[in-house]
């Protein structure tokens, strides 16, 4: 945490990263099947010092921030 969060408090910015998708040729070799490994992820991070916190934030979380 760097002093400019210490005093004012974080910018929470929301991030996200999509899963890798990969383009396959079907049977008949004339369309593409696409395959997408895993979940979309969601979080917010501090734009300075790079804190992450899981997204959405809990209702504690939110007034003690």
């Amino acid at each position: 945490m760097n002093l400019f969060c210490r005093l004012l408090g974080h910018t929470w910015v929301h991030q996200s990263e999509n899963p890798k998708v990969r383009w396959t040729t079907a049977k008949n070799q004339s369309e593409l099947d696409m395959t997408a490994a895993g979940e979309p992820r969601f979080w917010i991070e501090c734009a300075r010092c790079k804190d992450k916190r899981p997204y959405p934030l809990d209702e504690g979380e939110r007034r003690a921030s």
